[in-house]
């Protein structure tokens, strides 16, 4: 047997990765075709299947053929022969054509495989890549597409691709149809990409061009995970801008401290009051009447950090905060802190404190000013605490914000 040269082998099995991944996937009457194509070669030499899945398997652990490239050829051809509509033998064939760089011929056959059966998971990827090579951004998306379609596996694979991918205006600008058509994948791509972005902004400028998210249920915790991942990332403004393109939204929940079943929802957090529900403190948003709220945090003795928080997007000028509150089980040096801080993606500045000792009531009032670019404000509360037996229990009452004047 005369096995083919090492680089040419080592290609050749380099190639068949593709075809690797889509094992298992080629339609067969009969498992033992694909199981065990050698002993289905000995009862029926001419089985179109197990003709291309012997090879497959050769080719990629590095066994050599008689005859070389011209021998997986034939084998093709034989394929073809026995099974004209054959996506498999034709990738097969694009297999070693790659392998002779003969990139043209490569393409002809996957994309021949492409048309006769898209559930070619192979053949997709190897199109991807071709067509990001020719910076056909249009095909890429449709091959990316078919293959998310195809198996679900296959998308452990595309995602982080696909979402480092949206940092590219002109890749959004061509992704944006997918919020339209709705394709059974972008749901799980959503949840997947706003958990793993770096790049919350390029997202939001997507899918505000794009008119929203879907308006479907499986999408509608996507704004406030957007929003949220703005923030956490020091650009307030954009997510403030966000929140505005919201179907809905009361851009009045920007410039209002009030305590109000609107603004303490969830679903608009960080936009309405975010308590926070970490390590050391459980909060509760209690109904006072038809639509007034309370906040109610059990935070555990020596825990020191933040209460809860909200956006603002408040004009250059002077403010005074006025806010009450009750507390239970402190201890004599515990205390509450108001801190307003400027955001954006480069850098944020507290522009506000005022700090007061927790007592059974107290209110904790300040002035401040928001200068000339400071386009959105973090207002957030926060406490530190002693440790003593028991847990503190800290509500939050009021609050109010009044525009004194210009800067």
């Amino acid at each position: 047997m005369v096995a083919l040269p090492r680089k040419r082998t080592l290609a050749l099995a380099a190639a068949t990765l593709l075809t690797a991944v889509a094992a298992g996937a080629d339609a067969t009457v009969n498992v033992i075709h694909s199981k065990l194509p050698a002993q289905a070669l000995a009862l029926d030499p001419e089985d179109p299947v197990a003709l291309v899945r012997d090879a497959q398997l050769r080719i990629a652990s590095g066994e050599g053929f008689e005859g070389g490239t011209d021998t997986v050829f034939d084998i093709a051809r034989r394929s073809v022969i026995s099974a004209p509509i054959n996506p498999a033998a034709l990738r097969l064939s694009g297999v070693v054509s790659s392998a002779n760089s003969d990139i043209e011929g490569v393409r002809r056959q996957m994309s021949l495989s492409d048309r006769m059966g898209r559930r070619d998971l192979a053949s997709q990827l190897w199109l991807i890549e071709d067509a990001v090579l020719r910076n056909d951004v249009d095909a890429a998306l449709r091959h990316y597409d078919t293959a998310l379609r195809v198996q679900e596996s296959s998308r452990a694979l595309l995602y982080p691709v696909l979402t480092n991918a949206l940092a590219e205006p002109v890749i959004r600008a061509r992704f944006m149809r997918f919020l339209r058509e709705k394709p059974e994948w972008l749901e799980s791509f959503f949840r997947f990409a706003l958990t793993n972005t770096d790049n919350y902004t390029a997202i939001a400028d997507m899918v505000q061009r794009a008119g929203g998210f879907p308006d479907e249920p499986a999408f509608s915790s996507f704004n406030t995970d957007l929003m949220r991942g703005l923030v956490e990332q020091g650009n307030f403004n954009a997510a403030a801008k966000h929140f505005l393109t919201i179907e809905g939204a009361d851009p009045g929940l920007l410039t209002s401290l009030a305590l109000s079943r609107a603004s303490s929802s969830e679903a608009l957090a960080p936009v309405a009051w975010q308590p926070y529900s970490i390590p050391g403190i459980v909060p509760y948003v209690v109904a006072t009447n038809e639509n007034a709220v309370e906040v109610e945090s059990d935070i555990e003795a020596g825990y020191s950090g933040p209460v809860i928080r909200k956006l603002l997007r408040l004009q250059p000028g002077r403010y005074r905060l006025r806010s009450g509150f009750r507390a239970a089980n402190f201890g004599t040096r515990d205390v509450a802190r108001w801190s307003m801080v400027c955001g954006s993606s480069q850098e944020t500045r507290e522009i506000f404190t005022a700090t007061e000792n927790l007592a059974s009531s107290f209110s904790i009032d300040g002035s401040f000013t928001v200068p000339a670019g400071c386009s959105a404000q973090m207002l957030t509360l926060s406490t530190v605490t002693n440790p003593v037996p028991g847990d503190i229990e800290l509500e939050f009452v009021r609050a109010e914000l009044t525009r004194l004047g210009p800067e």
